[in-house]
């Protein structure tokens, strides 16, 4: 302790003053503030349950799994119908007029077959790189569409999601398009791996849950 020029050295028994006292914990909340999120098997045990008391659309993806798998092993892509029940089930109808329908069996549904051709990076890139994007499609959707084709592979992209693994620092960056898609997969892919007991349902749940009830309290969210 400083005291008149002098330094006094601290005997046993000898108390910090208040000031002293003030700057430990504020060391600590600090270390805390900073310390990373883990997203580990604890994590989605914990935050997975609680996507039920924010939504109410599992029984609409429940559904759609199983329309999906038949649509993909009669015709390898999606109909009109399944198609627009999975753009109804991402919360997306309010963008549904810059999908153009009219097109959908010459544009969409060759689309999302070349798609589920491609090898993992390159499946969202067949539906929305320069020169072959399908019009209204973006990698929030895409990466949906994607995903109900395969559901223990694609995760889906949104910003709910970007923003836990960003806190958590499993990726660089918030932004949510096809450049940083594979960053994102990536980073999903290495939780499933580390948390083999999981789906990509399940991790998607925890993260949405963690994102809507922590991160984004008090805030006015979008569509999923």
């Amino acid at each position: 302790m400083r005291d008149s020029g002098g330094y006094k050295v601290l005997g046993a028994g000898t108390s910090l003053g208040s000031t002293a006292r003030s700057t430990v914990p504020t060391l600590e909340t600090d270390a805390l503030r900073h310390k990373p999120l883990v997203i580990d098997d604890e994590f989605i045990r914990e935050w997975e349950p609680k996507y039920d008391l924010i939504e109410n659309d599992e029984e609409e993806y429940q559904r759609l799994l199983p329309e999906v798998a038949r649509d993909m092993a009669s015709t390898k892509t999606i109909s009109e119908r399944t198609f627009l029940a999975i753009w109804k089930w991402k919360g997306a109808m309010r963008v549904i007029g810059h999908v153009v329908l009219a097109a959908y069996g010459t544009l969409y549904a060759p689309a999302f077959r070349r798609a589920a051709s491609e090898l993992p990076d390159r499946k969202l890139a067949a539906l929305i790189a320069p020169g072959v994007k399908l019009p209204g499609v973006e990698a929030a959707t895409g990466s949906t569409v994607i995903h109900f084709m395969h559901p223990q592979l694609m995760p889906i992209i949104d910003v709910r999601t970007i923003g836990v693994l960003f806190v958590a620092r499993l990726i660089s960056t918030e932004s949510k398009d096809l450049a940083h898609y594979e960053e994102f997969r990536r980073a999903i892919d290495g939780i499933r791996r580390r948390c083999p007991s999981w789906t990509l349902r399940q991790i998607d749940r925890a993260l949405f849950a963690y994102h809507k009830l922590v991160l984004d309290k008090g805030r006015v969210g979008g569509c999923r």
